[in-house]
C-alpha cells in the first residue's frame, strides 16, 4: 500500500473537498435529475467519500484543533482561487478576512 507522508495527505485532502465544491457549482448550472447533473453530483459525492476518508487518515498524525482550521482555511482559499478563475468577483472584505484566516492560521499552527 501507497504511504504519503503527513503533509501530503493534508494538501490532497484540501483538494478533494475543494473539488468537490467546485463540482457541486458545476452542477447548479443544469437542471436537477438531469444527466449532467447527476455527474457533477456524483463525481462531487466521490471526491467528499474521498476527502472524508483521506481526513479520517490525516488526524492520526495532528492534533483536531489545529488541523481542522488549517483545513478549512485551506479549502476556502482553494475554493475563492477557482472562483475567481470561474469569474465570480470577490472584494476588499473578503480578501481582508481571507488575509485574516491566514493569519489565524499561522497563529494556531505556529
Amino acid at each position: 500500500m501507497l504511504t504519503l507522508p503527513p503533509p501530503v495527505l493534508v494538501l490532497i485532502g484540501m483538494l478533494t473537498t475543494a473539488a468537490a465544491q467546485v463540482l457541486l457549482k458545476k452542477a447548479s448550472f443544469y437542471d436537477a435529475r438531469t444527466f449532467p447533473w447527476m455527474v457533477f453530483i456524483g463525481l462531487s459525492a466521490v471526491a467528499y467519500v474521498f476527502s472524508f476518508v483521506l481526513y479520517a487518515r490525516i488526524l492520526k498524525f495532528y492534533p483536531l484543533n489545529k488541523i481542522y482550521p488549517a483545513l478549512t482555511l485551506g479549502q476556502i482559499v482553494l475554493v475563492t482561487l477557482v472562483g475567481v478563475w470561474m469569474g465570480e468577483s470577490i472584494g476588499g472584505r473578503h480578501v481582508v478576512g481571507l488575509v485574516c484566516g491566514l493569519f489565524a492560521i499561522y497563529l494556531i499552527l505556529g
